[in-house]
């Protein structure tokens, strides 16, 4: 690396460290509208790559994946494929996603459609019964995403998904259930120096999420309807820079500032090193939250034949909450 590349490292590197912890003491503004959104499965990471770099991930991500953080890199890597990932949560909660891009020429541009869900099984509780009343309920969630994105120029890619958004919450003892649909959008700019690229990214803005139904109210026996909230809305900018580019190896750099509407300010840090485009080490950081601060991870990429088969690992600490894991497998070709 030259005297020159080196410089333009520490010079990075400097301005990152020097604003994130400024940015992270005003985290706790906005901390009053904690709670205030329905629909939270929707901010649960897919992507074990993305969930290794904390979710800072909406200027660098492309192919199918993207679907799930900023869907203006379907087209962004120019190459079919396919991933699906698996994930074990708190409390050994199974949940996966899964999805595929392919080139659209109506659109002059790339077309995407994906899946995630999560689902559980409890043992039904209540005040007179703390260790069970012999029923059990079950919660799932799952959205069905069809998203779309196209180069409007040689640097600037734009891209918009539509998500239907299916909620049950113990179905089997009379809850409530939620179908609706939420939008997201984003673009990413190749800012022409190195390999730099500043994202933007609205996830999940809609209509009000309703459960349907009513319960009965244990106060006064009225018949009640459920009330409407908020979807987790949430903006993200994101810049990304390459401060060490070689034959061999390249090491990339992302600062991610986030405007949750349901929560403060969200400062997140992650970097990626390559080895001749085959292994991969990655790590984030979440200056803001209380719990899943440190994440990790790893990634393979094999040549077979005519496709490229990708691997992804990632680590999330969760302290209390326990460590969570997440894999994915990609197709390319």
């Amino acid at each position: 690396m030259s005297g020159s590349g080196r410089s333009e490292a520490t010079l990075v590197f400097a301005l990152v460290l020097a604003l994130a912890p400024g940015v992270a003491a005003q985290s706790d503004l906005g901390g009053q509208r904690v709670g205030t959104s329905a629909g939270t499965f929707l901010k649960i990471p897919v992507d074990a790559r993305a969930s290794a770099m904390a979710g800072a991930t909406s200027s660098y991500v492309s192919g199918p994946v993207a679907l799930f953080s900023n869907p203006a890199g379907l087209g962004i890597s120019r190459e079919r494929g396919a991933s699906f990932t698996a994930a074990r949560l708190p409390a050994d909660i199974p949940a996966g996603g899964a999805a595929v891009a392919l080139p659209c020429a109506p659109l002059h541009g790339w077309l995407g459609v994906g899946v995630s869900a999560l689902g559980v099984t409890m043992d039904e509780t209540d005040e007179f019964h703390p260790l069970g009343t012999g029923r059990e309920f079950s919660y799932t969630a799952m959205t069905l995403i069809l998203g779309g994105s196209r180069a409007l120029t040689d640097k600037l890619s734009f891209g918009v998904s539509a998500k239907l958004f299916r909620e049950e919450l113990g179905p089997e003892v009379g809850g409530p259930q939620l179908t609706s649909w939420l939008m997201d959008a984003g673009a990413i700019y190749f800012v022409g120096y190195r390999d730099a690229r500043i994202g933007l990214a609205l996830s999940n803005f809609g209509p009000d999420l309703t459960p349907s139904g009513s319960f009965v109210s244990r106060r006064n026996g009225a018949r009640v309807r459920y009330d409407s909230f908020s979807p987790p809305t949430f903006f993200r900018f994101s810049l990304t820079i390459d401060p060490i580019h070689t034959e061999r190896w390249v090491g990339v750099t992302i600062l991610e500032i986030g405007h949750p509407a349901d929560n403060r300010e969200v400062v997140r840090m992650a970097a990626e090193l390559g080895f001749r485009q085959v292994l991969f080490l990655r790590s984030g950081y979440d200056f803001t939250a209380d719990v899943l601060k440190f994440h990790a991870g790893l990634g393979a990429r094999v040549r077979m034949g005519a496709r490229v088969v990708q691997a992804d690992y990632a680590y999330a600490a969760g302290d209390y909450y326990g460590d969570i894991h997440r894999w994915t497998l990609g197709v390319v070709w």
